[in-house]
């Protein structure tokens, strides 16, 4: 495009240029002002300006006033109800995920309490020692009945075995000496059970096992 301009004007100028010999005007007339021409690479740039003027943009002075356009109002209102529907979401699943969690937390609750007429308690193995400090095992298996359906947890079941065991050791000398030394047993028992699980609750005890070693 440059290429054409410049030879453009250079046939121009060849056709305004004077020949030569011929007079010249500022020589031939006497009083006129003399003829001011521009250069050949004035014009050029003064053509240049022109023709990149028409391609350039033009511009546009900023104005706060643009951002209050309805296009951004609505763009910004949409953003704004999605992260609050985000939010509501997120929140709901959440509570969601703990009332499932506390659902089936009770469920297994539920789950691991029984109620029964009677429970055993098996597997007994208790070192006890007389009065000369010898050791001896007394191993046992005890069965308890209930005056009525009772509920047995897990917690509660390891409360109940762990008074056998320490009527088992409370009267350790005197079940190793004495005969009579299971019955004497469970009257410790009884006695301890009837306080943990209440007057009344407790209908008898079996020992279904009693070995001393």
């Amino acid at each position: 495009m440059a290429r054409r301009v410049e030879l453009d004007l250079l046939e121009q100028d060849s056709m305004t240029a004077p020949a030569q010999g011929a007079p010249d005007a500022d020589s031939t007339e006497v009083g006129q002002a003399p003829e001011v021409r521009a250069s050949l690479s004035f014009r050029f740039r003064n053509l240049l300006r022109k023709t990149l003027s028409r391609f350039k943009r033009p511009e546009v002075p900023f104005s706060w006033k643009s951002l209050l356009s309805w296009k951004v109002i609505v763009a910004a209102g949409m953003a704004v109800v999605l992260i609050a529907a985000a939010s509501v979401s997120t929140v709901l699943f959440r509570q969601k995920e703990a009332e499932q969690a506390a659902a089936e937390q009770k469920q297994r609750a539920t789950a691991a309490v029984s109620t029964v007429h009677e429970a055993v308690f098996a597997d007994f193995s208790i070192d006890l020692k007389d009065a000369q400090g010898r050791y001896r095992f007394l191993q046992c298996d005890v069965t308890l009945e209930f005056q009525s359906a009772v509920e047995l947890t897990e917690d509660r079941r390891v409360e109940i075995r762990k008074v056998i065991y320490l009527s088992a050791k409370k009267k350790g000398p005197e079940l190793i000496r004495v005969p009579d030394s299971g019955d004497r047993f469970k009257k410790e028992m009884r006695e301890e059970l009837r306080d943990l699980l209440g007057e009344g609750t407790l209908k008898d005890i079996y020992i279904t096992r009693y070995v001393l070693i």
